[in-house]
């Protein structure tokens, strides 16, 4: 499989970016490991206490793949985890941080949005076996329930369609959701042992298809030696790709496209260590 799930990036601009590092480590609870400047912009890496790091990434307007573009996020969501939800909910209402109301997930957890540094939306899945593990932390890591969920308009079609693109992996299918799997990028390039990260497909009303491009973007790691080939097996598909960020022969490199609904679907590739 050439698609594995690899985590995201939160994207904030150029100018608000300490105030964005600021904002994530006072909030939610995550750490600074890093900030440096990269040929493809700024970025600094933010360590969850309990599962993965997330990079903050800025825009650029010289970078197709990475400018600023409409407010609509569209309906992709990469998935966090939160824990002590009573006390994680008086936090933000303390802090006038704005929250959607609590809906209810197939497998009973339940999840809400976030409306965070500059108008970015996190999705936050509460997990409450890790309750009470966590001091001053309102969002401990990428989710274990699922890694992420996307809204479509033909349930069945969708799911044809990111089985022929991207290889997923069909769970389950009930009339308004399906359950499907992708393989972890973490898990294979890390430790050689395949695991299968869950992924929801809801089905939703709606009028007109319209791109979306979401300041917290779910992001597929390609590996280097077949990125490029990966690339042009897309594009010859009749998929329309966004021009490559970066050089995956020397180092990070990406690119986006979008499903039939306008969701983005992001791609990255880089060395491993």
């Amino acid at each position: 499989m050439a698609f594995r799930w690899d985590g995201g990036f939160i994207m904030v601009a150029w100018d608000k970016f300490d105030e964005g590092v600021e904002w994530y480590t006072t909030h939610l609870g995550w750490t600074c490991l890093d900030k440096i400047i990269t040929p493809v912009g700024k970025k600094a890496f933010l360590k969850m206490p309990r599962l993965g790091v997330v990079t903050l990434k800025s825009f650029e307007s010289d970078l197709d793949h990475f400018q600023l573009r409409e407010k609509f996020e569209g309906d992709t969501r990469l998935c966090f985890e939160t824990v002590d939800l009573e006390d994680t909910l008086a936090y933000f209402t303390t802090k006038e941080i704005h929250y959607n109301e609590l809906a209810p997930l197939p497998s009973g957890h339940r999840r809400f949005d976030i409306h965070a540094f500059d108008g970015a939306r996190l999705t936050v899945v509460h997990n409450p076996k890790q309750d009470g593990q966590f001091d001053n932390v309102r969002v401990t890591g990428f989710s274990d329930i699922l890694c992420m969920s996307i809204g479509v308009s033909h349930i069945g079609q969708s799911i044809d369609w990111y089985m022929k693109h991207l290889g997923f992996v069909l769970e389950d299918h009930k009339d308004r959701y399906a359950l499907l799997k992708v393989e972890d990028a973490y898990d294979w390039n890390e430790l050689k042992q395949v695991v299968y990260d869950a992924i929801l497909f809801e089905q939703i009303d709606r009028a007109y298809v319209e791109k979306g491009y979401p300041s917290v973007r779910n992001y597929f790691d390609v590996r280097p030696e077949v990125f490029y080939e990966t690339y042009e097996k897309l594009s010859g598909e009749g998929i329309q790709l966004s021009e490559i960020a970066g050089n995956a022969n020397t180092g990070w490199a990406g690119f986006h496209f979008h499903d039939p609904d306008g969701n983005q679907i992001n791609v990255w590739s880089y060395p491993l260590r």
